[in-house]
């Protein structure tokens, strides 16, 4: 997450999107535990990075930032 805040910092956009998307490649609760297992909060925290990244990802693809 840090490296990401440094590249929004920079104005580094396509940088922090790519970064940002990698942290959910690696699940960084139990990543053996499986989706129905795992605990509401963790689930909201998950699904709330993927919107951001999709969002995150159009709003560059459409201003041409990356």
């Amino acid at each position: 997450m840090f490296v990401v805040v440094l590249h929004i910092i920079q104005k580094d956009l396509g940088q922090a999107f790519i970064y940002f998307g990698l942290g959910l490649a690696f699940d960084p609760f139990t990543p053996t535990q499986a989706w129905n297992n795992k605990p509401l909060w963790q689930k909201t925290v998950l699904l709330s990075e993927l919107i951001l990244v999709l969002v995150s990802g159009v709003l560059l693809f459409f201003t041409h930032h990356f």
